[in-house]
This record gives C-alpha cells, sequence and structure tokens, in this order.
C-alpha cells in the first residue's frame, strides 16, 4: 500500500494555523460553523513565505494514505479556497464548513506545496466536528414585552368622534408579538412561521426583526421562510408580529385568535434544532405553537332614550 510520504524540499510549510469564524477551534469545530485554515501565513489574509507557490487542499479519512481525497458537498463545504484538482497560485488558505454530517467523526485537512521548481512537501491536520446544540425558546409577548405561553388581552381602546348628528368609531389596532430565542447555533439559520388567524373584517400585517425591536421590521408573508443571519456570540434574538388593524367595521365583539406555528427550523449545514421550549421551559419541539388571544368586547348596545 502507497505510503504518505513527507518530502523534504527547499519549500518548508509552517504549522497550520486556523481562524475562528464561529464557536469551536479549527480541529474541532461546532457543526454548521466555517473555519479558516492556512499555511505560510499568520492568518487567512497574509501570507508570510511562498509566494508565488502552488497549493492544493484536501480532505481524507483513509488513514493509511491521507493522499486519498473525500468529495466535497456532503460532510463538508468549501467556501473559498481552491479544493484538490491543480490547486492554485498563492492559495495558502482555505474556508471550509463543517456540516451536521460530520459530527463525531475524524477528517485529515492535507495541503500540498509546490514550489516554482517542481519540488513538493505535504502537511496534514487531524479535524474532529462536534456536535451542535442548537435550542430554541418560542414565546409570546404581552403587551408590555413580558414573555408567556398562549396569552389574552382586551382588544384595543376605541377612537370615537363626532361630525354633527354623524358618530364615528375607529376601533384601535395593535400589535401581537412572538419571539424566538436561539443559543448554541454558530451559523446562519431559517425558520418558517405559519399563521392562522381569526381576526374578523381585521386587517393584518406580518412583520418580522432579527436581534431587537428598534431597527427596521421586514415584511413577510404566511408560510414563507425567514432567514437569520450568523452571530459570533451564537444566540441570536427573532421578533415576529402581527399588526391588527380594526379599522371601522371590526367591532371586536368576537374573539380574535392570531395563532403562529415554527417549522423547517434549521442552520447551515444541515444542523437541526435540538430542542425547543415555551416561557414555561416545557418542551414543545414536537408542536411549536403560540397564540395570541384578544378577548371579546361586550356587545353593547346602542343607546335608548324616551
Amino acid at each position: 500500500m502507497k505510503k504518505l510520504v513527507f518530502l523534504l524540499t527547499a519549500v518548508v510549510l509552517t504549522a497550520f494555523g486556523s481562524s475562528v469564524l464561529a464557536q469551536g477551534t479549527g480541529g474541532a469545530p461546532v457543526v454548521g460553523s466555517s473555519h479558516n485554515y492556512w499555511v505560510n501565513a499568520t492568518n487567512e489574509s497574509t501570507q508570510t513565505s511562498g509566494d508565488g507557490n502552488n497549493y492544493t487542499w484536501w480532505v481524507s479519512t483513509n488513514t493509511t494514505d491521507l493522499t486519498v481525497q473525500e468529495t466535497a458537498g456532503t460532510d463538508f463545504t468549501v467556501n473559498s479556497g481552491t479544493y484538490a484538482e491543480t490547486g492554485g497560485i498563492n492559495n495558502f488558505t482555505i474556508d471550509i464548513t463543517w456540516n451536521n454530517s460530520a459530527a463525531g467523526k475524524t477528517y485529515y485537512l492535507v495541503v500540498e506545496e509546490t514550489d516554482t521548481e517542481g519540488c513538493k512537501n505535504l502537511q496534514a491536520m487531524a479535524v474532529q466536528p462536534v456536535a451542535s446544540n442548537f435550542a430554541l425558546q418560542f414565546v409570546a409577548l404581552a403587551a408590555n414585552g413580558d414573555a408567556g405561553d398562549n396569552l389574552n388581552r382586551c382588544a384595543p381602546d376605541i377612537a370615537i368622534s363626532a361630525s354633527g348628528t354623524t358618530i364615528s368609531y375607529d376601533y384601535g389596532s395593535e400589535a401581537l408579538a412572538f419571539k424566538l430565542i436561539a443559543t448554541d447555533i454558530f451559523s446562519a439559520w431559517n425558520f418558517t412561521g405559519t399563521f392562522n388567524n381569526s381576526l374578523g373584517t381585521a386587517t393584518p400585517t406580518l412583520q418580522y426583526q432579527v436581534g431587537g425591536t428598534d431597527g427596521s421590521w421586514s415584511a413577510f408573508t404566511s408560510g414563507d421562510a425567514v432567514s437569520v443571519p450568523y452571530s459570533a456570540a451564537g444566540t441570536e434574538d427573532v421578533y415576529v408580529r402581527v399588526i391588527v388593524d380594526n379599522g371601522t367595521s371590526e367591532k371586536g365583539t368576537t374573539v380574535q385568535t392570531v395563532e403562529l406555528t415554527l417549522s423547517n427550523i434549521e442552520g447551515t449545514g444541515d444542523v437541526a434544532v435540538t430542542a425547543i421550549t415555551d416561557a414555561s421551559d416545557t418542551d414543545i419541539t414536537a408542536s411549536p405553537v403560540q397564540t395570541q388571544t384578544v378577548k371579546a368586547r361586550p356587545a353593547t348596545s346602542g343607546i335608548g332614550s324616551n
């Protein structure tokens, strides 16, 4: 069987370096995270030696011959840098995302450097991806921002005005909000929010915002996927709300409900959510649903007189 030979040449490779772009290290990356790897450099952008040389990177799982290459795209994805084949001039760095299926396995990242004289050298590094503990808390928000489960409230105040003998009513509008708190997710992720609303003639507007409630809100449609960007902290808050405008026709004398169901929750690299809990820390992974209920107004009759 062919032996892996480390050739002594005029080309001297430094030990592997790696840049942590997410949780974990280059040698023990959390699945879903991306990491830069390099040789002959102090970081992924500053080459210190080997200028003009050709670098070929690959991943191997063949312990008896690390020149046997794995195909990218399943357990790992190459984001930048030239993988396998003929390599590239000054391709001293490569960026790799380790996908969910890589958890618990051992891989060997190998680089071959060829100098301008055609002499070659090899370096290898063991990589053992670890599983993500991606969890999500899903709550409903009261009017004051407090978190709870399946909340209810009274209908908004009514604005009433008159012009001569004509009396006008505006039955108000309000935002019925939900919050998703993601933890231990070290990549971008997404979810689908599906609404089942019972609002009478009221007009709903669906919006979401990542990270807080002070910036601009984005509109979305029930059943659409919402993308949440990568956070180096491994945690992110997402707010979802339905602005219910009752206008002049929806009197609110019957109960109104807004029900939000989550599905298709997944991080980059097929990283699945491990648990979904509600405000009471009850596991609702099997059925992540929260409801906001607006209680019915009294069915007050018109004013009688004699």
